[in-house]
């Protein structure tokens, strides 16, 4: 039977790296009839190679925020995105499919997208297989809190942001519940589950992890990435100065802009990046996944079949980060980097100015040569 596998994330477990690498080896794919398929259109701000996205259905997607019927425009979209999958098969065997998004759309979506591709797997006769990779719980919300100062979206502080996160969406760092509830749509034979340990990972690769979890053999002729992160995490200073900036009400999301775009100017002198330090305290995470250990360990047992944690890292304990010399060194160089960008700004208008002086004293001195010579030759008429 042919297989979707649908790699669904979750957020910050390298599905970027995942999609790329898939992109990057279409060749060696397609010799094993598996596909990695490229939609004809784009969204936004949203990269080609997450071919999945057009099974996710935000908010914006709706008719109405109460409602769950979608936009035209989504169903467009989702009709021509199943249309693709239905034409793949026709020459291969496998298709991947890959967006993280769906995760969080598992418990949160208005209309269940699973239930739908389900549905039209039994139609068209294929397998929908489900990947997903897990990663510690508070390395996790870390790593989300970092992205959502970065790009703008929270000014609170790590804690607050972790305790409003699963006040608003309990079952977003709910492994077990959230893969109950995938296993009654899919089947649990149909879910393959990962860790996001590189200890874990085959060859200590993400890339040939997945690989060996859709049945492919990592030995394959597969191009690997270079060793380069694509979503750099902020180092303290830099994450706690524009968290202060997204969190200040007088500034319009143009001004914020800016003045965000100024940390990136002076982020690689930082001192408070060369040594490690942690938003969210080893007790705190320690608590953080005690809420969590026994569904934990249940996933463990079920899905990856065995008797032992399900994540097998320590907690760092390293030192809080806590504004010290290098954040007074920081945020001067971010004043100064404004003021830079200021002056700079400042000497190009100067010189546009001059060059408009220089013009209208050249386009003066033009009318006074032609009223003369105007003036010249209506004396010689008369």
């Amino acid at each position: 039977m042919k297989t979707l596998y649908l790699h669904i994330g979750t957020p910050k477990t390298g599905t970027s790296v995942i999609q790329n690498f898939l992109k990057t080896n279409t060749e060696t794919l397609h010799e094993q009839s598996f596909r990695f398929p490229i939609l004809p259109y784009k969204w936004p701000g949203v990269p080609t190679q997450r071919n999945g996205h057009f099974l996710d259905l935000p908010d914006s997607s709706l008719i109405h925020p109460d409602m769950t019927e979608p936009k035209p425009e989504w169903r467009q979209h989702y009709a021509e995105g199943l249309a693709m999958v239905h034409r793949e098969f026709e020459t291969y065997d496998n298709l991947i499919l890959s967006e993280e998004d769906l995760w969080n759309a598992v418990n949160y979506a208005p209309l269940n997208v699973l239930e739908q591709m389900k549905e039209d797997a039994a139609l068209h006769d294929y397998c929908l297989k489900v990947v997903v990779y897990l990663r510690r719980q508070d390395l996790l919300l870390t790593s989300l809190w970092n992205q959502k100062v970065k790009v703008g979206m929270t000014a609170a502080t790590l804690p607050d942001y972790i305790e409003q996160l699963l006040n608003e969406k309990p079952l977003y760092a709910d492994y077990d519940r959230t893969l109950q509830k995938i296993s009654d749509i899919v089947g649990f034979e149909n879910i393959i589950v990962r860790r996001y340990e590189p200890s874990a990972w085959v060859g200590q690769s993400i890339c040939l992890d997945f690989l060996t979890a859709i049945g492919l053999d990592p030995n394959l002729p597969f191009k690997l990435p270079a060793q380069k992160e694509t979503n750099t995490s902020l180092n303290g200073n830099i994450a706690e100065i524009r968290r202060i900036i997204n969190g200040t009400d007088f500034l319009s999301d143009e001004e914020k802009r800016v003045f965000k775009a100024n940390t990136r100017r002076f982020e690689s002198e930082s001192k408070a990046g060369k040594s490690s330090y942690q938003h969210l305290s080893a007790k705190d995470a320690a608590a953080l996944l005690a809420r969590f250990q026994e569904g934990n360990d249940r996933v463990a047992k079920e899905y990856l079949r065995e008797d032992r944690s399900l994540f097998t890292e320590e907690i760092k304990d390293y030192p809080m980060w806590q504004a010290d010399e290098t954040m007074t060194a920081d945020t001067i160089r971010f004043f100064l980097a404004l003021s830079q960008q200021l002056y700079q700004q400042n000497q190009e208008l100067y010189r546009q100015n001059q060059k408009l002086a220089n013009t209208d004293r050249l386009l003066a001195n033009t009318k006074t040569k032609l009223k003369h010579l105007r003036d010249t030759l209506k004396g010689k008429n008369t």
